[in-house]
């Protein structure tokens, strides 16, 4: 996909996304051009056969060559319009699907630290809504304000050749219009931004009933939750009306005044035919270009509202695309020849929230390959953070992170592989080796088999009705708690790590079920550097190091091994 200088807010953002798609863009104008300029000449050479026709005495036979350049025109302008038209919808998606790249890889860029700070059902919205919204504004929107101004300029050049007077109407009302509509945009700007905020509330208070549906029921507010969404619903619903109506005002606004110029062109012509001043021919060939001036004005106009649209999408997507990139990134595996990481060192780390506020403080510690480091501390000390910090979706204000193998070499912080099981393991919705795949699509049977024996899941999984092909349902949940962390245990696995990163991999589970974690995240240990964050005195005793933080400092503390030793 290719990359592109749009900048995150206004005009700047619509030239940058129009650039992506010059090229279908520019086909969908000109195209569009060459369909205008067959419209003035099939309705020249219509009123030419007329007029001959009617007044001089022109037979059929005579003009049949006129009629077939009147058709050769006409079948040429309806096929130069959908090619315009087609054009302009592949203009269109193309900027919406490189849109929603550009929107997921920055959200990858800036980490689920930033992530979590926006609302999920706004994340969904902009990312899905929102880059379709964009797709009737380069397919419609962009091609028809082209029109707007190519057809009725070229009709004006027309007529202007033909008849003053009519040209003195057409230019003067045909630009009451475009300054008409930019009044009422003022108003339906406010109303489209409104529409997405609400559309957003919507969305993400559905999500958060769909998620805390359990908790509701408990608590009998089963009904409030909908009764919220049916109020969102509805205030969506109005919104929506309201943007309707400025369009059929829009549209009312515009009829009104190309009614208004083809009256007036007509009572004009009409007088001056009775009075012998004006021929026939070219009374005929205004009043039939006088309506097609307005045309491009009428499509212009329905369109008008997706130009609303987009532009407040644009500004939610331009509230995503502001968020910092604090993740580090990691796509160069390949490109350290050397062994595994031994060792990773934090060397007077200071690391802030990503609102600047200071989380940890001349942070100095080791983590050594082979050996179980557990993180300690109270709720809110920093042991999250510093987890965050080591897996680089943080990044320290001052100090060094450093890694190096066996023999001293330093290794490239993007060439680690690093694997993290979180306190609340994503489980998708489907077999025990999809998820397991998640991470490693084309690992085989006998390596899941491997990595749920050492993570302490192969036993119930093969207990499972179909073993690894039996489905766990949505977020896992015809597994246990213990399962689940087992399970994701053995999905990081899969990726062999250096590093291997657990936050709080044994919370809410009963003892016999964190002691199956337990032991497996013991074995892990093995091969790799292992650090872990937890609460439970049964985990911490198990550690070969144990770091304590506490007040947004950390300290090594003797473990219960070195004690009794």
């Amino acid at each position: 996909m290719e990359s592109t200088s749009a900048q995150p807010h206004g005009v700047d953002m619509t030239k940058g996304l129009a650039r992506i798609a010059r090229g279908w863009l520019l086909g969908s104008v000109v195209a569009g051009g060459v369909s205008a300029v067959l419209l003035v000449c099939q309705f020249i050479l219509l009123a030419h056969v007329v007029d001959d026709m009617a007044f001089h005495g022109a037979g059929l036979t005579a003009q049949r060559h006129t009629f077939g350049l009147i058709l050769a025109c006409l079948v040429g302008q309806v096929g130069a319009r959908f090619a315009s038209d087609i054009l302009g919808t592949r203009a269109g998606l193309r900027v919406a699907r490189h849109v929603q790249w550009q929107l997921l890889a920055h959200l990858f860029a800036a980490g689920p630290v930033v992530c979590a700070g926006v609302p999920a059902g706004e994340v969904v919205t902009t990312v899905t809504e929102g880059a379709q919204a964009l797709v009737p504004y380069f397919a419609r929107y962009v091609p028809s304000a082209a029109m707007m101004v190519v057809l009725p300029l070229l009709i004006l050049a027309v007529v202007a050749g033909v008849d003053g007077w009519s040209f003195f109407v057409l230019a003067c009302t045909g630009p009451l219009v475009p300054v008409f509509m930019a009044f009422v945009g003022y108003g339906a700007q406010a109303v489209m931004e409104r529409r997405w905020r609400e559309l957003s509330l919507l969305g993400g208070s559905f999500l958060d009933a769909l998620r805390g549906l359990k908790t509701l029921r408990l608590f009998g507010r089963t009904q409030d939750s909908l009764d919220r969404i049916a109020y969102l619903a509805d205030a969506h619903g109005r919104t929506t009306l309201s943007v309707m109506k400025v369009a059929f005002l829009t549209s009312a606004a515009l009829e009104f005044f190309s009614s208004l110029s083809i009256a007036l062109v007509a009572v004009v012509f009409g007088s001056r035919l009775l009075a012998g001043t004006a021929d026939f021919r070219s009374a005929f060939l205004v009043l039939l270009l006088a309506p097609e001036y307005f045309m491009p004005l009428r499509t212009f106009s329905a369109s008008y509202h997706a130009r609303q649209n987009a532009r407040a999408a644009m500004d939610r997507m331009g509230t995503l695309f502001a968020l910092p990139a604090l993740a580090r990134r990691y796509g160069a595996q390949t490109a350290y020849a050397g062994g595994v990481a031994q060792s990773l060192t934090c060397t007077g780390l200071d690391v802030h929230s990503p609102d600047g506020t200071p989380i940890l403080q001349d942070v100095t510690c080791h983590f050594t390959r082979n050996r179980l480091t557990v993180v300690t501390g109270v709720s809110g000390a920093g042991k999250t953070t510093l987890l965050n910090t080591l897996l680089g979706f943080l990044q320290p204000t001052a100090g060094r992170l450093d890694a190096c193998d066996a023999s001293g070499r330093s290794i490239p912080l993007d060439c680690l592989r690093m694997a993290w099981v979180p306190q609340r393991p994503l489980m998708v919705f489907g077999t025990v080796a999809d998820n397991l795949r998640l991470g490693m699509p084309g690992v085989d049977d006998q390596k899941l088999r491997q990595a749920a024996e050492t993570a302490d899941a192969l036993g119930f999984i093969e207990a499972l009705p179909c073993g690894f092909d039996t489905h766990i349902g949505e977020r896992g949940s015809s597994l246990s708690g213990g399962q689940v962390r087992r399970l994701a245990l053995a999905r990081a696995l899969l990726q062999n790590p250096d590093v291997l990163v657990l936050d709080e991999p044994t919370a809410g589970l009963d003892v016999a079920s964190a002691m199956h974690v337990a032991n497996a995240i013991r074995r892990c240990a093995v091969g790799r550097i292992v650090v872990v964050a937890t609460h439970r005195q049964a985990l911490a005793a198990l550690a070969d190091v144990l770091v304590h933080v506490a007040d947004g400092t950390v300290e090594m503390l003797p473990t219960q091994k070195e004690t009794v030793a």
